[in-house]
């Protein structure tokens, strides 16, 4: 009876220690979604309000408290279009939010969600550029590779793209680039030069890009 009876009491002790356990376990969780919470609202707060500084769309933000997330798993894109925006984010958090120059109405940067599939810092377009003649005289400045005539002893010098991060196969990428605060290019994506740099050290391939009217919108949920 007493062999039994000490056995009942080391049941209970462990059903106590495992439910101890697990109601400090659910409470650490609840504590870390709080302080995440904390976090989240305080970034937001600080985006906002320069978003409401005089000037604004000229100026790049930077966030330390959150550039100090950003982790290869957790970095991705997002560009506005509206705005003319780009976006460094960790998960939902704004790290960067910087000026960039999408497509003209001729030449419009697509919509959709991309991967970055190629980086190179020092790259050059092989579609858009600039035709000298024998001489080394420019006569076309803004020239098409497909379609301009490239004179007797003269040539084609692919545009400079410095800090290339390719998004689709038909040339569509973010890079380096003359940012006037308005579209303005061939159907990529640029960035300033002093920003540039640090996208892409912070980015990978594989990094996820979206492109939409506007940002932030909510990440793709991954596939089951």
């Amino acid at each position: 009876m007493l062999r039994n009876f000490s056995l009942i009491l080391l049941v209970v002790s462990l059903s106590s220690c495992a439910i101890t356990e697990d109601f400090k376990t659910r409470e650490a969780a609840r504590a870390e979604e709080m302080r995440l919470k904390g976090v989240r609202e305080e970034a937001n707060a600080r985006h906002a309000a320069f978003r409401v500084e005089t000037g604004w769309k000229s100026r790049t933000y930077r966030d330390p408290a959150v550039e100090a997330l950003l982790t290869p798993e957790n970095t991705g894109i997002q560009v506005s279009l509206d705005d003319q925006r780009g976006l460094l984010m960790a998960g939902d958090l704004i790290a960067v939010d910087f000026p960039i120059a999408s497509g003209k109405a001729n030449f419009p940067t697509p919509k959709g969600s991309y991967t970055i599939l190629q980086k190179s810092v020092k790259y050059h377009s092989n579609l858009y550029g600039k035709v000298y003649d024998a001489g080394g005289a420019v006569v076309v400045g803004d020239a098409d590779r497909r379609s301009a005539a490239i004179p007797e002893g003269g040539r084609f010098a692919g545009a400079s793209m410095p800090y290339w991060m390719r998004l689709t196969n038909t040339g569509v990428g973010l890079h380096v680039g003359y940012v006037p605060g308005r579209p303005a290019s061939h159907g990529c994506i640029r960035m300033p030069s002093k920003i540039a740099p640090y996208i892409f050290e912070k980015s990978k391939m594989g990094t996820p890009v979206i492109v939409s009217s506007s940002a932030p919108v909510e990440w793709p949920k991954p596939e089951a």
